[in-house]
């Protein structure tokens, strides 16, 4: 591949990129241009123990712990919004002015659009409808992604950023990772052999995974799990004792992240099932 080839990740949080990180090294490696967009520094979230943070400094520790992930996978680009982490609704947090949540989707989407217009991806990937388990953040990033894949290439709208050489750009395929119920199935089976109770979360996100007959694409990633598990390691504020990532063998956690799943939501190119390429049908 060269680099006329462009993927971007359009998430919320650091550590969302979690999903896609053997994808985005996979084509990092094939000389593919790639860009993470990462709306909010995770301000507001849990803080692991051991970990040198306070609530005051979270953001700028979870900001050099995005960096660091992204270092490990090879990124080309890392941008931060700015916005303020919403927490999930009900809580305090989620009422702040200045977080995701609660910012103008269309001037969520104006930043996405620069710089989709900035990187030019042919491919876009993003969170699904229900930004895998309803966060509000996840959900809010959903829609601006998803509108910017149909903007960006439209040089009505935001034309005051069509200056000192940038132009509309139409990317051609927008993806949603999603993880299919299978994976979850074989956490499940794991506890069970175990004697160990099955958790309510398990439950709940087993529950409202993705069956396997909707997923159209699946990139194989073996080759990047370690690496996958290294840049996760660097997320240290958010693996605290009680997280599945500490819960699960790092044997079985290999295995189970091998594969990376995703739905070809919209496609300028023709709709295809059975993607072993992200890139499939674009020259």
């Amino acid at each position: 591949m060269s680099d006329q080839l462009s993927l971007m990740a359009v998430y919320a949080h650091p550590d969302d990129e979690q999903g896609v990180s053997g994808s985005l090294a996979k084509y990092a490696r094939q000389g593919v241009n790639t860009t993470l967009i990462c709306a909010t520094r995770g301000e507001v979230g849990e803080i692991a123990p051991g970990v040198q943070a306070t609530p005051e400094t979270l953001g700028q520790v979870r900001e050099g712990e995005m960096r660091c992930a992204a270092a490990k996978i090879g990124l080309r680009h890392l941008y931060f919004l700015d916005y303020r982490d919403s927490g999930m609704v009900g809580t305090p947090e989620n009422d702040d002015r200045r977080n995701l949540h609660q910012a103008s989707l269309m001037e969520v989407t104006e930043k996405v659009v620069r710089i989709v217009r900035e990187q030019k991806p042919q491919v876009m990937v993003t969170f699904d409808a229900w930004g895998g388990y309803g966060h509000p953040d996840h959900i809010q990033i959903h829609k601006a992604a998803l509108m910017a894949f149909w903007m960006a290439g439209d040089a009505r709208i935001f034309p005051e950023q069509l200056t000192n050489g940038l132009q509309a750009w139409t990317p051609q395929k927008l993806y949603f990772n999603v993880w299919p119920r299978s994976r979850y199935a074989r956490f499940a089976e794991y506890l069970e052999r175990e004697g160990k109770e099955i958790p309510e979360w398990l439950a709940n996100f087993g529950a409202r995974a993705t069956p396997e007959d909707v997923i159209s694409t699946r990139i194989e990633v073996a080759e990047f799990a370690k690496l996958k598990l290294e840049s996760l390691q660097c997320h240290a504020s958010q693996l605290g004792p009680n997280t599945i990532f500490r819960q699960i063998p790092q044997e079985l956690w290999l295995d189970m992240v091998k594969q990376e799943t995703m739905i070809l939501a919209e496609s300028r190119t023709g709709r295809v099932s059975d993607e072993t390429d992200l890139f499939e049908g674009i020259t």
